[in-house]
């Protein structure tokens, strides 16, 4: 009981002591560090932990936006960067060298309505973050696109702007006499990719999922869906759940030469299964 005590009073005497971001470590680049909203400390950016409006507080030849990929580690980024807009003049967002960077879309304080901004962007909130795209892009031209309609009457790849529909999602256009699982390149991480066109699906399903680690036990149970209805439940990088987990985006004749990786093409949903859930869950 004694000890019991004693245990109470030090942990009263931590929690009055120390702020509760304080008491928690995220792992980062392969170190444990103090949590802090990067957005709410200065010197996280800044030189000084006392920046001024209107003043930079940078180290002399910083980029700002370069800044932001301390942080946010994507090796490719959802929207291009650091390139010179064909139409700069009609871009109502800032450029920066005049070119298109982190901070173009991303207000960095969240601005004046930051409370209820997501992801940052600039002009936020938006009901649908798509909006924000169509401060630049021609809203028509996109609505006219539909990346998962990649074949014309003839069988072949369409194009779009001249190139081949595939690269609206793929760094380079797959080659279907390699093996899918080494060709494949993507422009981006595959949710920012689908949200560009879909917004996230909303609720505790979405947050359970999206980029979650499988556990042992769920993981089994697809490999064993995978073996049994031969089909694919792709991950991406360190094993995490995506869209493409559960949906195949490809419509159906493009991908002939894998029979597990085309299930789902053309499907209600162009989910890779009927009963998607059983795919990874068990009764």
């Amino acid at each position: 009981m004694l000890f019991f005590l004693r245990y109470l009073i030090l942990a009263a005497i931590i929690l009055t002591s120390c702020s509760l971001d304080e008491l928690i470590g995220v792992k980062t680049h392969n170190y444990v560090h103090e949590y802090k909203n990067p957005h709410a400390v200065c010197v996280n950016c800044h030189v000084t932990d006392t920046p001024q409006p209107g003043s930079a507080s940078f180290n002399p030849g910083t980029d700002p936006s370069s800044l932001c990929l301390n942080c946010h580690d994507y090796d490719v980024n959802h929207h291009p960067v650091n390139f010179i807009p064909a139409n700069s003049t009609g871009i109502p967002l800032p450029l920066f060298e005049g070119e298109i960077r982190c901070l173009t879309c991303h207000e960095i304080h969240g601005g004046p309505n930051h409370k209820g901004t997501r992801k940052l962007l600039r002009g936020g909130p938006y009901a649908d973050r798509r909006e924000i795209c169509f401060k630049c892009h021609v809203r028509e031209r996109y609505a006219a696109l539909d990346p998962h309609q990649m074949l014309d009457s003839a069988g072949n790849v369409k194009e779009v702007n001249g190139k081949p529909v595939c690269l609206v999602c793929h760094l380079k256009k797959p080659d279907p006499a390699v093996d899918w699982t080494n060709d494949v390149t993507f422009r981006a991480d595959i949710g920012f990719l689908c949200w560009r066109c879909h917004p996230p699906m909303p609720g505790d399903f979405f947050n359970q999922h999206f980029l979650v680690t499988p556990s042992a036990e769920t993981m089994q149970n697809m490999q064993t869906t995978e073996e049994r209805l031969l089909v694919i439940l792709p991950l991406v990088p360190r094993g995490r759940i995506t869209c493409s987990t559960c949906h195949n985006p490809h419509q159906s004749g493009v991908i002939t030469r894998h029979e597990a990786a085309a299930k789902g093409a053309d499907a209600i949903n162009r989910l890779r299964m009927t009963s998607i859930c059983f795919g990874c869950h068990r009764v």
